[in-house]
Order: structure tokens, then sequence, then C-alpha cells
């Protein structure tokens, strides 16, 4: 039995992520934006940590910096933000709430919503920061 490791690529983000493990004899299918690597006889890989390639066969797993994870993070965050600021162009909830359209439903949607976006922006308030992240489940 092998252990593999997902190891995701995203050039916008500060490093490679180990995602998660897979024990298996054969080498996983193939996910999009990453890579599997053979981590057999290497128990110190954790998931979150750093790997670095130069030829993607030769992998280096390292534990990141708190600078990097902080970068990691804000990253996060940021992509969290956009994906809610484009939901709310597709659905104009306080523009019905300004004119005083919305449904009670829509109200408490965008109350929500509102809640959602404080909650993702300060992250960085939470006692494990930026280790460890509880992140707010979007409300759309």
């Amino acid at each position: 039995m092998n252990r593999y490791a997902y190891v995701r690529v995203d050039y916008a983000k500060p490093f490679n992520k180990v995602m998660k493990f897979v024990d298996s004899e054969e080498t996983p299918e193939w996910l999009s934006n990453g890579f599997w690597v053979d981590i057999t006889g290497n128990t110190d890989v954790q998931l979150g940590w750093k790997a670095t390639t130069v030829n993607y066969v030769d992998w280096i797993f390292s534990e990141p910096t708190y600078e990097e994870r902080e970068k990691d993070v804000a990253h996060d965050v940021l992509t969290l933000m956009n994906v809610a600021g484009q939901w709310l162009l597709l659905h104009p909830l306080q523009y019905k709430d300004d004119v005083g359209v919305a449904t009670p439903e829509e109200q408490a949607l965008l109350t929500a919503y509102k809640q959602y976006c404080i909650d993702v922006s300060e992250v960085k308030k939470q006692s494990g920061y930026p280790n460890i992240v509880n992140w707010p489940v979007a409300p759309f």
C-alpha cells in the first residue's frame, strides 16, 4: 500500500499546498489543479504543508512560515469576498431592500449575506489564525 499526497498547484497562491492524503495500491485518478505525489515512507508530511518542486518529480515538503500562511489565508479571503460580491450582483437584494420591495425572506438573506462578509473579513481575529481558520458557511 502506498501513500499519496494531493498537492494543489495555484500560481496565484503563495505556495503549492498539500490538500489531502490517500492510501492506495495505484496512483489515484488525476485531479485538476494539482498532482498526486507518492509520499510512501515519508511520515512527516502534514496537511497544509508547502510542497516545492523544480521538475514535478522530486518534491520537498515543509511547514509554511507564519507569513506564508497569512498570505495564503489572505488570498482565500479575497477569493471568497469576490465570489460573494459576484453573487450579490446577480441577486440585487440591497436594491430591493432600498426601494422597499424586498420580501422578509430576501431581507433575512441580505442580513445573512452581510454577516457572512463580516465573518470572512474577520477570520484573522480567530484564536488559531493563520494556522487554523474556521471558515464561515456562505448563505448563498
